[in-house]
């Protein structure tokens, strides 16, 4: 079968499948540990495992679906514009919140990395597990580090951060839907903002902000310092 067509199938397919999930998803309240980018991703893995297909292979047929990276992250915008004056009122401790979020990701991520002593590639990809996934991947793209294991460990981070985040916070006594929002789009990203947005609109609009910014602000200090980071 000629390559183009396949590859279009391919990507076909994936799009029906993290459909499907969403549907289901949105129809069953399924928990944060049953997102569709998780069911999805764990779904295709389960393929690629089942039918011995290296994960280069994926990439090649797949790539008509880096072509929506850049849609799939100005359409984060349509929960921020729909919620822009309750942001606006907060926009300073968001900034900062942001700011801080992203710094301290950053860092605790490569000096976790680093007193674990992994490797190069390991250490590469670790350092953007703090942003959304199409954020880690245009910037993995970018500095020329290893792009689907960044991908994947943004997704754990996500789903992990999705699953404990809210109850962590629940016992440490925040209430504040745009607290919650805010923590949970900093530390947890798509997958976490996708979680509270389905429950709570002004919680998602906070998550979704601040996922984005904290994909801006990694996005400006992490290519500078790339040869020290993985150094």
């Amino acid at each position: 079968m000629n390559v183009s067509v396949l590859s279009a199938l391919v990507s076909i397919g994936v799009v029906v499948v993290f459909i499907v999930v969403v549907a289901t998803s949105r129809r069953l309240a399924l928990p944060a540990a049953l997102s569709p980018v998780v069911v999805t991703a764990a779904a295709i893995g389960i393929l690629l495992v089942a039918n011995r297909i290296p994960i280069e292979r994926l990439q090649e047929l797949s790539h008509p679906l880096s072509l929506f990276l850049g849609p799939a992250i100005v359409a984060l915008g349509v929960a921020v514009h729909d919620n822009r004056r309750l942001l606006m009122a907060a926009a300073r401790p968001l900034a900062v919140a942001i700011a801080v979020g992203s710094a301290s990701g950053v860092g605790s991520a490569i000096l976790l990395a680093r007193s674990l002593g992994l490797g190069p590639l390991l250490l590469a990809a670790t350092a953007t597990r703090t942003i959304s996934t199409p954020f880690a991947i245009l910037m993995q793209t970018r500095v020329g580090g290893p792009v689907s294991l960044a991908a994947g460990i943004a997704v754990a981070t996500g789903a992990i951060g999705a699953i404990m985040l809210p109850s962590l916070l629940k016992m440490l006594g925040v209430v504040d839907r745009r607290a919650i929002g805010t923590a949970v789009g900093v530390a947890a990203h798509l997958v976490g903002a996708d979680a509270v947005g389905r429950r709570d609109a002004v919680a998602g609009a906070f998550a979704g902000a601040a996922l984005v910014g904290t994909g801006v602000v990694v996005s400006l200090i992490v290519p500078p310092l790339w040869p020290w980071l993985i150094g």
